[in-house]
């Protein structure tokens, strides 16, 4: 039996919903000082929201992987989303900042499925400079939830209320549960699942923890990541509060760097079949480190007001898609029958370690960017260092 081809809207389909982390964080971040005087709480208590969420995508997707091996992408997919969705109307009922941070963590477990699925059907059906060419693809298509989440968040802010934010996500989950119920072939072959025995998942898991490349780039992207995951927690506050900018022109900032992230992944899908994923994933590692250290000497020095923050961060955020699509290429080529598992690994470093960096930067909160900045540099050079010292051992791809 042969693995089915994924029709044109396939990918787009896929790379929305491998969006599901974007779209859960990114629509409320204009909320934040709403959500904050709506509970009467200060900055922090909202900020733990995101902590939270993260803390529960990390750990859910240590989950799906391994039973998508097992029962199939099609199904794990559809219940989860339905899952979100209604999880996500539980948010928009909560009644004190406590029931949104227990929600939210809930909101991640459930929603972490979209992450890990996602790139383990790009896995089943390409290999090989495909597989490179269609992350990258995945990737670009990806952006675009993160380009309009902010901007349909203050949109929904300015016409209802914070908890229309969920409402929205909610609605989305169902719709897309639809689409993809209409859309997605199942694409692992029977023959190729796996047993769902604690024994043979801890093997897997196993093989990929124990493989020396595969989990450099994974601690490439994861580390690169957090510092996105910092500047996500920071910035509605920094931006909204410190430099008085409004939702609606934080939506814009944020929005430039979302298209900073879309341009280079479509530089990267056309360049990474010619010059490789190694040679690639260099050359945006060391726009993280260039970006970090400018944003470190502007951040602490106040040089540039907001600009001088918003245009490193262009670089550094915009840098992050290529690195994700190109680790995770190397994470995956190593791993056929596997993938799932493989992306799950992937995706518990990546946000297990972003959502550590969100709870760092939330209790060094000091009303000045300089937590944020501090810890951004910390990222990159750590991601630079898991690049050159584990995954970058010979010519890949």
């Amino acid at each position: 039996m042969s693995v089915p081809r994924l029709s044109l809207l396939a990918i787009p389909i896929l790379g929305i919903m491998t969006g599901n982390a974007a779209l859960s964080l990114d629509m409320y971040l204009p909320a934040f000082p709403a959500i904050a005087q709506d509970f009467a709480i200060g900055e922090a208590g909202v900020q733990i929201t995101m902590s939270t969420f993260l803390a529960g995508f990390a750990i859910g997707q240590a989950f799906y992987g391994p039973l998508s091996d097992t029962f199939g992408r099609r199904p794990v997919i559809l219940v989860s989303l339905l899952i979100y969705g209604l999880i996500s109307a539980l948010c928009a009922m909560s009644g004190t900042i406590d029931d949104l941070i227990i929600m939210r963590a809930l909101q991640g477990l459930a929603g972490a499925s979209g992450s890990v699925l996602g790139r383990a059907v790009i896995r089943d059906v390409y290999d090989g400079p495909r597989l490179a060419k269609a992350m990258s693809m995945l990737m670009l298509v990806l952006t675009a939830a993160p380009m309009a989440a902010p901007m349909l968040g203050s949109v929904v802010l300015d016409l209802w209320h914070w908890r229309g934010i969920f409402w929205t996500l909610s609605a989305y989950a169902c719709l897309w549960s639809m689409l993809i119920f209409i859309t997605i072939p199942e694409t692992l072959r029977v023959s190729r699942r796996v047993s769902i025995r604690p024994s043979a998942v801890m093997l897997a898991f196993a093989q990929v923890l124990g493989h020396k490349r595969a989990m450099g780039y994974t601690l490439t992207a994861g580390l690169g990541f957090a510092g996105m995951f910092v500047y996500l927690t920071a910035t509605p506050f920094i931006y909204m509060e410190i430099f008085d900018i409004s939702p609606r022109g934080y939506a814009l900032f944020f929005a430039a760097n979302i298209a900073a992230m879309a341009t280079s992944t479509f530089i990267n899908g056309r360049l990474v079949g010619r010059l490789g994923t190694d040679r690639m994933l260099g050359f945006f590692v060391g726009v993280l480190v260039v970006s970090s250290i400018v944003l470190l000497a502007t951040g602490l020095s106040g040089f540039g007001g907001v600009w001088g923050l918003a245009v490193p961060l262009f670089f550094y955020v915009g840098s992050l898609s290529p690195v994700a699509a190109n680790c995770i290429t190397g994470t995956l080529q190593f791993f056929g029958h596997t993938a799932g598992t493989a992306s799950s690994v992937f995706g518990v470093v990546q946000f297990g370690i972003g959502s550590v960096a969100g709870w760092v930067v939330s209790i060094m909160n000091d009303a000045t960017p300089a937590p944020m900045v501090y810890l951004i540099i910390v990222c990159a050079l750590l991601s630079a260092c898991s690049f050159w010292v584990l995954a970058r051992e010979r010519e890949s791809l």
